[in-house]
């Protein structure tokens, strides 16, 4: 009886393998198409964020997949052109079937891309892409964004700011809408957390300039107490290297809602200077985690290199979608949806856990700043300690979401 008993077990547990194995084989693999800028002054947005992806991937195959299914993932470059993202995204959808879509870099191909995942009811995660339009006045079903977006990091510095002794402040930010959107929304909550600070001048320069000069001379004129900088990549190095014989930065607090990326500073090294604060959507050495531990030393050891936020938060993209499909049971996007919207779905992720709200299909986290500071290990200046923004704080708060069209 017993041998009978274990041959009919072996049988069925065969049986069941087979049967599993043909329903992945009728499945298929799950799909994701993936598209950053990955050439050019900014590419290493890109060249981190399909590195992370493919670091995720090999991660998630190697325990079984999602739902007993593959992942298959692919990765091109944007070149930062509004019809190269598009005539991926419909390769992508109409020659790949991908199951979803992840990217861009740049928030306005992310407007473009959007409005096309919406269209053809195929979801689009933004990991990168940090326009708050996403979630709000463009908000619709199928788009998710995964990072803290400019919003969530021109509050947190008006937090940030707030707290310290400034009361004169000016801008020196991209000319197009990210920019002006930054400046806005940093003064809208400086000026309500703290009424007595004046605005004393408003700079604008081009987007990839070359010639800080007069934008520096300009500050230098003005002599406010801080400034206000969302540049950000190759534009932030610029600058800063521009600014630095001028003693610029003895004279003047500068608050930069992205120059923590390693993209700004590895370029600087050690030349960058001390004092600046600086914040970045995922810092490679916080928080002291096992798994930031483990995902850093993976990333090192794969790519030779410390992960940038790029990497970080589209990693953690990448983790997104497998926990809303193993909550949805499914990769329909319409039960994907409606399984997030249900209930706020939380992750973890090598920055901590994040969680993703259904009302407007943002991730609700801490926003992180530091000031900079040499560091002899890494080769390059990074914050030596972090002020962590609470998420609940810098978020849209009840009227804004009903502003937008959002249930409480």
């Amino acid at each position: 009886m017993g041998k009978r008993f274990v041959k009919v077990m072996l049988l069925a547990g065969l049986v069941l393998l087979v049967g599993a194995v043909g329903a992945n084989a009728a499945g298929g693999p799950i799909k994701i198409g993936a598209m950053f800028i990955s050439s050019g002054k900014v590419g290493g947005y890109g060249v981190h964020g399909c590195q992370a992806i493919k670091l995720a991937v090999e991660e998630i195959n190697a325990s079984g997949g999602i739902l007993g299914r593959q992942v298959v993932a692919m990765c091109e470059d944007t070149k930062l052109k509004k019809d190269v993202a598009l005539g991926l995204a419909k390769r992508y959808v109409e020659k790949d079937k991908v199951d979803f879509l992840m990217g861009p870099t740049s928030s306005g191909l992310a407007m473009a891309l959007s409005e096309f995942a919406k269209q053809n009811k195929k979801i689009l995660v933004a990991t990168q892409a940090a326009t708050d339009a996403l979630t709000g006045a463009k908000l619709h079903p199928y788009i998710f964004s995964t990072l803290s977006n400019a919003m969530m990091h021109a509050r947190s510095g008006a937090y940030l700011m707030a707290a310290k002794p400034y009361k004169r402040y000016m801008v020196v930010g991209p000319n197009y809408n990210y920019g002006h959107a930054s400046w806005r929304m940093f003064k809208e909550k400086l000026k309500e957390l703290r009424p007595d600070v004046e605005f004393v001048g408003e700079l604008f320069p081009k987007f990839l300039a070359k010639d800080y000069s007069a934008e520096i001379k300009k500050i230098q004129e003005i002599k406010p107490d801080a400034v206000w900088c969302p540049l950000w990549g190759g534009d932030a190095v610029t600058f800063i290297k521009q600014a630095m014989g001028t003693g610029l930065f003895k004279d003047v607090k500068f608050a930069f809602p992205c120059a923590g990326a390693l993209e700004v500073l590895v370029p600087l090294g050690k030349d960058m200077p001390s004092g600046i604060y600086v914040s970045s959507r995922y810092f490679f050495t916080s928080p002291r985690s096992d798994l930031n531990r483990k995902f850093v030393a993976a990333y090192q050891a794969k790519y030779k290199q410390y992960p940038d936020y790029m990497a970080g938060e589209t990693y953690a993209g990448v983790y997104f979608i497998k926990a809303a499909v193993e909550r949805a049971g499914s990769v329909d996007p319409d039960k994907i949806v409606a399984a997030v919207e249900k209930e706020p779905l939380a992750w973890n992720t090598p920055e901590g856990y994040k969680i993703m709200r259904g009302q407007d299909h943002q991730v609700v986290e801490d926003c992180l700043w530091g000031e900079t500071a040499p560091n002899a290990k890494y080769g390059f200046a990074i914050p030596q300690s972090f002020v962590a923004i609470q998420g609940v704080e810098i978020v849209r708060g009840d009227a804004e979401l009903k502003a937008v069209g959002c249930k409480k």
